[in-house]
């Protein structure tokens, strides 16, 4: 494989002028702190080096994979064959009255603090989300029936060939926690919203509600997992219901597999209770997804996002 050979390193340097990481363990990379070694991991301080660290993986042939804040993936227990890239770009700017244009690597609570001090309002639901821009807006993230789709403008995506591409809200064709950049792999540049004026105490407050109704039903952000493990489902009704509501119909609270375990305030969350491996973790999601059919006949469908070894 190309991108194993022992002068790429160089020549990621001389390209970019900057040093890649190498063989290195992913579990610190990953809020579930379960994978592998991965032969190479860059982080990417702007949006200028992210790209450049694309064109010359693609360059090469060398496999790559770009990663946010970690919390919505599992990595392999084998690790990655090739380039991890870590977004860390972090611009934001207020580009008009009601409109933020912000880097993929921004992390949520960034974003929060930046249209808190500008008096902007309307992601206040993302109070208490961990992540990036760029992951929620490729994964449409939300919460509290608003998620943050409705509230972009255009973005900048780099596509399959290296280039930068600017697209309006409809390109994303966003859904529940769906958007096409889960078909298209395209990443997510930067993005920009459309905000309504607000007062900073009325923020706050929408802020704080937020956080607390988080803290009254989810695990600590400290526990290493990965969010909710699955989407909510539509029963076959028709009637969206939360995965938790069938889980815990199913006793899911009580199964674990190896270092894996289901949380026992919130059974739609999976959690490492010490030396869990990837493997313990697919085998347990498994279990629920099949008790799941057999009790509902309902097909869960998975939120965190598995990347194996090897890209396919």
């Amino acid at each position: 494989m190309a991108c194993i050979l022992k002068d790429f390193p160089k020549k990621f340097l001389n390209s970019i002028g900057k040093n890649l990481y190498q063989n290195v363990d992913l579990r610190q990379y990953s809020n579930f702190q379960i994978g592998g070694m991965a032969n190479f991991l860059f982080e990417a301080s702007s949006i200028k080096q992210l790209v450049e660290a694309v064109r010359l993986a693609k360059k090469h042939s060398c496999p790559f994979y770009i990663i946010g804040g970690g919390y919505n993936i599992l990595f392999d227990d084998d690790g990655f064959r090739g380039l991890i890239i870590k977004n860390c770009a972090k611009g934001i700017k207020h580009t008009s009255e009601k409109s933020v244009e912000v880097d993929s690597g921004v992390t949520l609570k960034e974003f929060l603090k930046f249209c808190l001090e500008r008096e902007l309002s309307g992601m206040e639901f993302l109070a208490g989300i961990p992540g990036t821009i760029g992951g929620a807006v490729y994964g449409n993230a939300g919460a509290f029936g608003k998620d943050i789709g409705s509230f972009l403008e255009k973005a900048t995506l780099l596509d399959d060939k290296g280039e930068r591409i600017t697209v309006s809200q409809s390109y994303f064709a966003f859904g529940y926690r769906y958007s096409i950049l889960k078909r298209t792999q395209q990443a997510v540049l930067k993005s920009s919203f459309t905000l309504v004026k607000e007062g900073q105490e009325k923020i706050k407050e929408k802020i704080e509600n937020n956080l607390e109704a988080r803290r009254k039903k989810h695990p600590p952000l400290s526990l290493p997992c990965c969010g909710s493990y699955f989407k909510n489902p539509v029963l076959p009704s028709g009637k969206k219901v939360a995965a938790a509501v069938l889980l815990e119909q199913v006793g899911a609270k009580n199964l674990r597999v190896g270092g894996a375990a289901v949380y026992k305030g919130h059974a739609n969350f999976i959690y490492n209770t010490g030396g869990a491996t990837a493997k313990d973790v697919l085998q347990l999601a498994s279990k629920l997804k099949e008790r799941v059919k057999e009790r509902f006949g309902v097909v869960l469908e998975k939120e965190v996002i598995f990347l194996p070894a090897i890209s396919q």
